[in-house]
């Protein structure tokens, strides 16, 4: 009975050591360091628009240089531009992005995105996939990330290009909307800590 009693403490305490040693490292996405910065653009590319847009909230888990997990949530709200210099223009720019034509800011304040797994593709950089939605429409992307991580902190940075049509960003005249781009671009750095 004896044995018995201390072979399965033995287990036990082997199963929860081999689950804290290989237990995720969960970060704290710090949203003043990370920066997301958009551009959209005319299906010729002869004109492009750039901007930032800022993050909410975000966590990632990283278990041995693999991204786990992660959710971020983005502030639709806080969407600028930063090529068109003149102040009146830019502001008519921009609230034409957060109208229902783009983005629907007052009926959808938030985006957001949850990294359901990421594996290895060689050379430091991560097939992520991830379930983001925008304007309450969830789509699955895939994309590169390369991740840095220190003693204390983790730096993941990708290049995602966002099917716009699939999250009914749309200009709301046909001709218009034939001439931009299907696509806009979302360069991310995320910094995280633990």
């Amino acid at each position: 009975m004896k044995k018995t009693i201390l072979s399965f403490l033995s287990l036990a305490l082997l199963v929860a050591f081999s689950a804290f040693r290989n237990a995720d490292i969960v970060y704290n996405i710090d949203s003043e360091a990370s920066q997301l910065k958009w551009t959209g653009y005319h299906l010729a590319k002869s004109y492009e628009h750039t901007g930032l847009v800022k993050l909410k909230s975000g966590k990632l888990a990283v278990n041995k240089g693999v991204i786990t997990s992660g959710e971020f949530v983005v502030d639709m709200s806080s969407l600028t531009d930063t090529d068109i210099t003149d102040a009146e223009k830019n502001g008519k720019f921009v609230n034409h992005l957060k109208s229902p034509d783009f983005f629907d800011v007052a009926n959808n304040p938030e985006a957001k995105l949850v990294i359901t797994k990421s594996t290895s593709a060689g050379n430091g950089i991560l097939k992520t996939t991830g379930n983001l939605t925008i304007r309450g429409i969830t789509k699955t992307i895939e994309f590169d990330t390369k991740l840095t991580e220190t003693k204390n902190q983790i730096e993941a940075v990708a290049d995602l290009k966002i099917v716009r049509t699939d999250f009914q960003v749309m200009y709301g005249w046909k001709v218009e909307n034939a001439v931009l781009s299907g696509e806009f671009r979302l360069e991310v750095k995320l910094v995280g800590k633990k």
